[in-house]
């Protein structure tokens, strides 16, 4: 009876809404099983949000996260097509995204602080909603605003899922942050590779943007209940929403975290870009570039959890990204397929330890949360994105898009010269 009642309400919506008929059914399908499970099928307080609960439920949302993100940016050169950009104008949407990001961090911390991180996962939904836009705007400057609010929400579905992390990970009282980070990688090559079918046969943006955002609806409505609880902190509740930077240690493990997200978003977002116009491989075969990075991210972030306890986690800051600046090399130094494919597997196993290490050091300092840690030095790392893909697309539009990488190389080279300066100012620590 339900699926008769989803195919029909699939159907309705198909005559009304078109291409985004699945996004609509994914919708109604994800109200009806969350409150037909809460109130018809069994006690929804009966459920007991154990640890091995909220880790599954915390992988599967890290895992379709990294879907969404490969989908969007595999589809980059469809929606540069939809809207008519240059490459300069192509950076505007991430600009935009970065800036919606940027201007919610500030009150991230308190919003974790009032909601706890499990409430906070409902703005997935939001990112859901948002995300099946873009392909649709009617114009360029109705995408921008659209843009900005994707940021937003997605900004604080990270917040909340990074900092229900950090509660698992005490729970367990071991290392397992980073799985859950590798797990988004997996997403992310899984995403990519999704992405050359819906490309090779020709499906339209929309409507692969359509079935990713019903995916998350869908697995949203299934797994929030499973996360862990976290006790907002009340005490904070007079003093309202205000401004919180890091300071201190946090200060400095935030501009590590800047570097590390304006490479990590830069070779994200435009690496398909990069191989369609630069290695000029056919559009249906460039989010390859993607999902090989991606993949040995994975890779890297599933071997971090070891590394951790085994090294000391400055070295291994400081020697990821050296191996981040040689894969970047590797993959400006020359236009052959398999030379820049071996720098994005290079520069993926170097990238892929870095923000779990970060996120670990930020939430775990004392007397700041989990959620409130990360929330402030995501406040300094985000603006990376401002100068990040952005600069890259005017780079790009004035000399090439080949020589808009090597300005990823030179932030490359900062990057591994402030975590030399770290590591050195921890006392030249290697093993624990």
């Amino acid at each position: 009876m339900f699926v008769l009642l989803l195919f029909c309400a699939n159907f309705a919506v198909f005559k009304v809404f078109g291409r985004l008929a699945p996004f609509f059914a994914a919708c109604c399908f994800a109200f009806c099983f969350t409150f037909g499970f809460r109130f018809n099928f069994m006690d929804y307080n009966s459920l007991v949000s154990t640890k091995h609960h909220a880790r599954y439920a915390l992988m599967t949302m890290y895992f379709f996260s990294g879907f969404v993100f490969a989908t969007l940016f595999s589809r980059l050169p469809a929606i540069q097509q939809i809207y008519s950009f240059d490459y300069a104008h192509l950076g505007l949407p991430q600009l935009c995204m970065s800036v919606g990001s940027l201007l919610c961090m500030p009150v991230c911390a308190n919003l974790a602080n009032k909601y706890g991180s499990n409430r906070l996962t409902m703005m997935g939904y939001m990112v859901a909603f948002v995300f099946v836009l873009l392909p649709i705007m009617p114009s360029q400057f109705l995408l921008f605003p659209v843009c900005m609010a994707y940021g937003v929400f997605a900004s604080l579905f990270d917040i909340a899922i990074n900092g229900n992390s950090i509660l698992v990970e005490k729970a367990y009282k071991r290392s397992i942050l980073a799985k859950f980070h590798a797990i988004y990688y997996v997403g992310t090559c899984v995403g990519a590779l999704v992405a050359i079918v819906f490309i090779s046969f020709q499906l339209d943006a929309s409507v692969h943007f359509s079935v990713a955002s019903s995916l998350v609806v869908c697995e949203l409505g299934f797994l929030r209940p499973f996360l862990m609880r976290e006790k907002p902190k009340r005490e904070n509740k007079a003093q309202g929403f205000h401004f919180m930077f890091p300071k201190g240690l946090l200060l400095f493990i935030a501009f590590i975290a800047l570097f590390s997200r304006v490479i990590e978003g830069v070779v994200s977002s435009w690496s398909t870009q990069y191989m369609n116009q630069v290695i000029v491989l056919p559009e249906n075969f460039a989010p390859v570039g993607l999902a090989v990075y991606a993949a040995f991210m994975a890779v890297g972030r599933f071997m971090g959890d070891s590394l951790r306890a085994r090294y000391s986690e400055p070295f291994i800051l400081m020697a990821c990204s050296l191996t981040a600046m040689l894969g970047l090399a590797l993959m400006v130094s020359s236009t052959n397929f398999y030379l820049s494919v071996s720098g994005l597997l290079v520069t993926g196993l170097g990238m892929s330890c870095l923000v779990p290490v970060i996120y670990s050091l930020s939430g775990s300092q004392p007397d700041v949360s989990p959620g409130t840690g990360i929330a402030m030095v995501n406040t300094i790392s985000g603006t990376g994105f401002l100068f990040g893909p952005f600069m890259v697309g005017l780079i790009a539009n004035a000399f090439g898009l080949r020589v808009s990488f090597f300005y990823v190389l030179m932030l490359g080279v900062c990057m591994f010269a402030l975590s030399f300066i770290f590591w050195r100012i921890k006392g030249k620590n290697v093993g624990k």
